[in-house]
């Protein structure tokens, strides 16, 4: 994509957009640095991010008709750049393995299967199994746990992978996609009909952007840009953008709000840059303060913990 404006939304092709936000490269590469994600000095981080970024500011542009944002320019991580990863299994993936619990098997392709901890429990429910990802790290812990895990482009998958698939599944991986419009149609090209989507990505009403902490930069989480994340999905724009592609939606959960884990987290985030969080009396007033607020938004409902989770199914 140019650095030009955009013309239309990303998501569901409305021209009903505006800018929101701009932020600065070198915020961003500051972000990186202090976060520690990298297994290098802090320079070549700063170094990694200034690179793959290739601007001085990134905007993020809002559509008026389904609230998806999306950033401008979408340049993301190169392969060698991108930052450690401790995977785990979220609460999308459990709300997924929850329904496989319960239905005759199905084949399953997981899009950005990292390194098969999904999979592995599928198929420990019976289920046949593919998965795909840019990682060759991830791919080959994947195949060690016993997945078919095959290396690529996953704009690409529907030329790599053979076979019709009855579930796709992408957790945590859309809000990358610099092009989900080419993904889906790839997609489209290996399902079988009735086919299901489950889809996993950060929840637009998280508390971690509710709040101000030290993490956040403008309107979000630092790693809520580039060249981390490219696009921010609420539960309409999903919706809309799954519609496109003959998809109903079924299912929409956003992850409950865990008020002692929110708690910790922000205590954390506040105090570990600070010269106060060692001191036993102030870290826990910190906490009691957080756990206030924090019991408030829950009762106000106004935001929920860090994931949204979207099942639909494709029209047959």
């Amino acid at each position: 994509m140019s650095h030009g404006a955009p013309t239309v939304c990303v998501g569901c092709c409305s021209t009903n957009i505006e800018q929101v936000e701009s932020v600065s490269a070198e915020d961003l590469a500051s972000a990186w640095v202090e976060s520690g994600s990298h297994d290098v000095a802090g320079e070549a981080v700063r170094a990694y991010v200034l690179s793959d970024l290739g601007t001085e500011r990134i905007a993020f542009w809002l559509c008026r008709d389904c609230g998806l944002e999306f950033a401008q320019p979408m340049n993301s991580w190169t392969n060698e750049h991108y930052p450690a990863e401790k995977h785990s299994l979220g609460y999308d993936h459990q709300l997924a393995l929850a329904e496989l619990a319960s239905i005759p098997s199905l084949r399953i392709l997981e899009i950005g299967c990292a390194d098969g901890q999904f999979l592995e429990k599928a198929s420990s429910l019976n289920h046949e199994t593919t998965g795909i990802d840019f990682s060759e790290e991830d791919v080959v812990s994947a195949k060690a746990r016993g997945v078919d895990a095959h290396l690529g482009d996953i704009g690409d998958v529907g030329k790599m992978i053979s076979g019709k698939f009855d579930l796709i599944a992408l957790f945590q991986v859309i809000e990358h996609l610099s092009e989900p419009s080419r993904v889906f149609t790839e997609i489209l090209k290996i399902v079988e009909p009735g086919a299901v989507v489950m889809i996993g990505c950060p929840s637009p009403l998280r508390y971690s952007r509710l709040y101000n902490h030290p993490e956040r930069i403008g309107r979000s989480d630092f790693w809520d840009y580039p060249p981390q994340h490219l696009l921010r999905w609420t539960s309409e724009s999903l919706v809309s953008f799954l519609e496109r592609f003959n998809f109903q939606t079924e299912r929409i959960v956003y992850e409950p709000l865990s008020i002692l884990g929110a708690t910790a987290h922000l205590t954390a985030l506040q105090g570990l840059r600070s010269n106060w969080y060692g001191k036993r009396g102030r870290r826990r007033l910190a906490t009691l303060v957080w756990l206030a607020r924090l019991t408030a938004d829950r009762v106000a409902q106004r935001s929920t913990g860090i994931r949204l989770f979207v099942k639909a199914r494709l029209r047959s």
